[in-house]
């Protein structure tokens, strides 16, 4: 029996061939990893279960910050399709709306973000062209054909292979990084789901299992819970610290498997990925966001692709019909506040899964995982020896050469 239902209840009405797909993924997933101690496949084997917020972060991409300064991170990560796909690894991706004002000159009118994950539109394309099709249309407003996107009908797609299924898909609508961005326009154009590969299923389960045990370090004859900076370098995994959201989902998880207060005592709690699992747009803060001298209005954001708990799209800007452009947006109120970016609003928004967890109960003594310990800061992000600010740096590289500018950027060194 499924456990899982469509994430966000968007698909409510999903063929069950699929929900049966997107359930086998999902254990597969917690079942090929090590058994957790609190960690659970199913949130309904958890006595007394409570949702909770435990799990989330802000989803503007963080190592353009640690690596430039905020002006260039926000025009890399604004930078359409090459600044999607090279940067928005925080389970957030987003793009910009641009439209023409009365004098031709085209400008951002709308923000548009989703935090879907790709393999639930994997699953809905391998076993239900024409529902994934449906959801397609029910997004863009348009009226696409299933042969228009993947160049062939329906009934001849179901008669190629699950793994051929798969591997078009990934061509068609996904692609592969900023230099083979998909065959097909749609996804790019209109941000149906998450594209980037750290944004998916397997990598959100890898983290949150990943904080899921209780680490402790010995410190001066005592055993205490460990830094998350602690767990990352004795794990191996020091650059996945420089980001949101791996530090937050395995810190979150954390707190379950070693709860906070209970040093002389130690206690968990059981914690599971709530029904149903995906990836949410927890919060969205707007009251620092000023339109000609107001705050934005409210109908300026709307959410969809989910109930009101679980959304998993956001549109933010004036419709079509309505006055004004995003860049007349100003946070704050001062006159010489800066203008509103797409990475800006990112930086308002938090993400991430809803969690189940227990009753709190005692940890055996031979079950806590005694780690080294490290010094506070031992981890430094956005250096210039880091591997990921070099690739950064050549991407700025990329984008100056076309955007001819001559800025040089303030963090990691002088750059341009």
């Amino acid at each position: 029996m499924a456990v899982y239902g469509a994430p966000g209840s968007a698909d409510s009405d999903a063929p069950q061939v699929v929900i049966e797909a997107w359930n086998n993924l999902i254990v597969d997933q917690i079942g090929s990893r090590d058994p957790s101690p609190i960690l659970v496949a199913d949130p309904a084997d958890i006595e007394n279960g409570q949702i909770s917020s435990a799990v989330k972060w802000l989803g503007h991409p963080l190592e353009p910050l640690n690596c430039q300064d905020e002006e260039i991170a926000a025009e890399l990560s604004d930078w359409g399709w090459p600044g999607r796909a090279e940067l928005h690894n925080e389970y957030l991706e987003y793009g910009l709306v641009m439209r023409s004002d009365a004098a031709g000159k085209l400008r951002p009118k709308r923000f548009v973000a989703t935090t879907e994950l790709m393999e639930w539109w994997l699953v809905m394309a391998v076993h239900a062209p024409d529902y994934l099709l449906s959801r397609i249309n029910a997004i863009t407003g348009g009226n696409e054909t299933f042969e228009g996107i993947f160049g062939r009908t329906a009934s001849q797609w179901l008669e190629l292979s699950a793994a051929q299924r798969t591997s078009e898909f990934m061509r068609v609508m996904v692609g592969n990084g900023r230099s083979v961005p998909p065959s097909n326009s749609l996804n790019p154009d209109h941000v149906l789901f998450m594209s980037h590969p750290i944004n998916g299923l397997d990598d959100l389960i890898y983290v949150v299992h990943f904080g899921s045990f209780p680490y402790a370090v010995r410190d001066g004859g005592q055993v205490r819970r460990a830094r998350i900076e602690e767990i990352f370098a004795a794990e191996g995994v020091q650059y996945l610290f420089c980001r949101n959201a791996d530090p937050a989902a395995a810190e979150g998880a954390y707190n379950q498997a070693f709860m906070n207060g209970t040093e002389g005592a130690p206690q968990f709690r059981k914690l599971a990925f709530a029904n149903p699992l995906g990836m949410y747009i927890r919060s969205f803060s707007r009251h620092d966001l000023f339109f000609r001298g107001s705050v934005v209005p409210a109908g300026w954001t709307r959410w969809s692709r989910g109930t009101e708990d679980t959304p998993q799209r956001v549109e933010f800007g004036p419709a079509d019909n309505e006055d004004g452009f995003l860049d007349e947006v100003k946070l704050g109120q001062d006159v010489d506040s800066p203008i509103l970016s797409g990475y800006q609003i990112a930086k308002r928004i938090e993400v991430g899964p809803i969690v189940v967890v227990g009753d709190a109960t005692p940890i055996p003594r031979q079950g806590i995982k005694i780690i080294s310990a490290t010094p506070i800061g031992s981890i430094a992000c956005g250096t210039a020896q880091d591997m990921r600010c070099r690739a950064i740096e050549a991407f700025k590289q990329e984008y100056d050469s076309r955007s001819r500018s001559a800025r040089t950027g303030m963090r990691g060194g002088p750059v341009g």
